[in-house]
């Protein structure tokens, strides 16, 4: 049994192994889930603060919409993914690498529209392609398609 664990092979059949393979999981979703939904709430931050905003114009009301509401959709991704860390794990990566694809996208178009300083996109596209490289991982780890979905329900 100890070389088959050394070769590794017979895990597969370790209820331990599984069980904390399963958390370790579900933690970092957790955390990536947390981690969107902190960079989505600090363009709210950056808004209150009047950061960036542009002269008055008669499209002062899709400046507010767009620079209110848009931060809502990457908090709900980071939730999501977040909720759906445990049952879930493969389609919980896939929302929040859209989330964090979409983030990029958004941090993007605010700094080329000078909403945002110059170095605000460099400084979140590091952050957001570091997390998109470690979530592809999660993604397309043996664990993550071997464990699938987890029955929560007893019958």
């Amino acid at each position: 049994a100890k070389l088959q664990r050394a070769v590794g092979q017979g895990e597969a059949d370790d209820p331990e192994a599984i069980e904390y393979s399963r958390t370790a999981l579900s933690w970092t979703l957790h955390y990536a889930g947390a981690l969107l939904s902190v960079s989505a709430a600090v363009h709210w931050g950056m808004q209150l603060a009047e950061f960036g905003v542009p002269r008055r114009s008669e499209h002062m009301a899709l400046y507010y919409l767009s620079r209110f509401s848009a931060p809502v959709v990457f908090v709900f991704f980071g939730w999501l993914g977040s909720v759906l860390s445990t049952a879930e794990p493969g389609e919980a990566s896939m929302w929040l690498l859209m989330g964090y694809a979409g983030m990029i996208s958004y941090d993007f178009m605010i700094t080329m529209f000078y909403m945002a300083p110059p170095w605000w996109f460099r400084w979140r596209a590091g952050l957001s392609i570091a997390a998109i490289l470690c979530l592809v991982l999660t993604q397309f780890s043996e664990r993550n398609l071997y464990l699938g979905q987890k029955p929560m329900i007893r019958m």
